[in-house]
């Protein structure tokens, strides 16, 4: 999923980016060193979550977008991008999966996941970024794990959503989207700032591929524990294990 366009001003923002970005990846390297269990990590995830939406929250009340979202629920032609995400992310989802789905559910995700992951795994990561299959976790066009669900996804916003079915569908490019740039700014910086202190931290994913990496963790019972212990076992979802 990529970026989308704006002609918002950018300069007086982004050192305060950055300088969460880098407040980010300090203090969550250093607690997750000091503390390397499943409710640190999911700990993890959530207060990133918190701080984009705080963030965001804030910004708005000063400095509103410039017209009105037409994004909602029901809407889902961004759904049908490359979700990249962070092994805490992941796991996050896998957790919130196990706690909030029923039987019936988990079910079905899983046979979604499996044809997922047929569809997806030979592919290079130009033909998968091209692919628009819809995301695993689409459920009647709606987010099924919408609390939980990536900085990417958050980010992300149309004034235009015929302009989204347009690009996104037509095989165009997001950039072309209009749209409110600043949560997409905030939402790189939280992004590079979670993974950095993950890299530190000794996990090396980088970019997992959200489809691939979830379907991974469910596989593994105990996966946070395993994941925190070394074990590669989102290894597979990894963006930079496929061919460009």
């Amino acid at each position: 999923m990529t970026g989308t366009k704006s002609n918002d001003p950018l300069v007086p923002l982004q050192p305060f980016f950055d300088e969460l970005k880098q407040h980010l990846a300090k203090t969550t390297a250093e607690n997750l060193k000091a503390n390397r269990t499943p409710k640190q990590l999911r700990a993890v995830a959530d207060a990133t979550f918190d701080a984009f939406t705080s963030t965001i929250s804030g910004i708005e009340k000063l400095s509103p977008p410039e017209k009105p979202f037409d994004c909602k629920k029901g809407c889902a032609h961004c759904c049908h991008q490359t979700v990249l995400t962070d092994g805490a992310t992941a796991l996050r989802i896998t957790t919130y999966v196990r706690e909030n789905f029923s039987p019936a559910d988990r079910m079905l995700l899983d046979m979604r996941l499996i044809a997922y992951e047929e569809k997806v795994e030979k592919m290079t990561r130009s033909q998968r970024s091209l692919s628009r299959i819809p995301c695993p976790l689409l459920v009647d066009n709606v987010c099924s794990v919408h609390p939980v669900r990536p900085l990417i996804c958050r980010a992300f916003n149309s004034y235009d959503a015929e302009s989204c079915k347009k690009q996104i569908h037509g095989g165009g490019s997001t950039t072309e989207i209009p749209s409110w740039n600043i949560p997409w700014l905030l939402g790189i910086a939280l992004d590079n700032g979670l993974k950095e202190a993950l890299v530190e931290s000794g996990y090396s994913e980088g970019d997992v591929e959200l489809g691939l990496a979830l379907k991974a963790a469910l596989d593994h019972p105990h996966a946070e524990e395993r994941w925190l212990a070394g074990d590669k076992l989102l290894a597979r979802a990894a963006w930079s294990a496929r061919k460009p």
